[in-house]
């Protein structure tokens, strides 16, 4: 017997969202609705973002920009391990 166990959370449920460095694994930590990926990791000084973030514009709805963007950073994370930094979700475990 087979049996299976899942966490689904909301994004009402994100508690805080963490950017762990890739070359020193220091962690930053921000309540979501006050995100803003930092353009350098604060310890090593690892470039996180190039260019001016501020030009992107979506072209279509937030919640698709989101799935379209987790798909994306999934295949760079098969390809290349990701980029310059981890994205890590912390929310609070509840009981059923």
């Amino acid at each position: 017997m087979t049996f299976e166990h899942k966490i689904v959370v909301g994004l009402d449920d994100i508690k805080a969202v963490t950017f762990e460095c890739n070359q020193c694994h220091t962690r930053v930590t921000m309540s979501p609705e006050n995100i803003r990926v930092p353009h350098n990791c604060h310890q090593c000084d690892s470039i996180w973002v190039y260019g001016d973030p501020s030009n992107y514009q979506a072209v279509t709805m937030p919640q698709l920009n989101f799935v379209n963007a987790i798909g994306q950073i999934r295949k760079q994370l098969e390809k290349n391990g990701g980029g310059a930094f981890r994205i890590l979700l912390e929310f609070d475990e509840s009981e059923g």
